[in-house]
């Protein structure tokens, strides 16, 4: 009886589907050249997935912009949300598989240019 008991936990969590990753901005710096890096930055904030019947999703970046929403299999719009001005999130389309998570970054505009 134990033996059954202990196969259903790890079955059960290998079963969750959804998302994770992570959301940086850029550009940085008003002009990029050549030798001097100007690496985007850890943009922390709310993650939206929308599926298609306009059902949301939400969760919050931790403090390194990390973030992971366990969703239904499906097709989902992701958007890193950034209200009215910049810096711009650009939607994402995902299709979302059975028992699986994937990576999907975000980035966002920052307007910088």
């Amino acid at each position: 009886m134990l033996g059954l008991v202990g196969c259903g936990g790890p079955r059960a969590a290998a079963e969750r589907s959804g998302i994770f990753g992570t959301v940086s901005a850029g550009p940085t710096c008003p002009v990029e050249m050549v030798g001097s890096p100007c690496p985007p930055r850890i943009w922390t904030g709310n993650v939206e997935a929308t599926d298609a019947n306009g059902h949301v999703f939400r969760t919050a970046t931790d403090d390194q912009g990390n973030y992971a929403i366990t969703l239904a299999p499906g097709s989902y719009q992701v958007l890193a949300v950034t209200g009215d001005g910049p810096p711009f999130g650009e939607p994402t389309p995902v299709v979302v598989s059975t028992a699986a998570t994937q990576r999907v970054d975000l980035s966002v505009d920052t307007g910088i240019r």
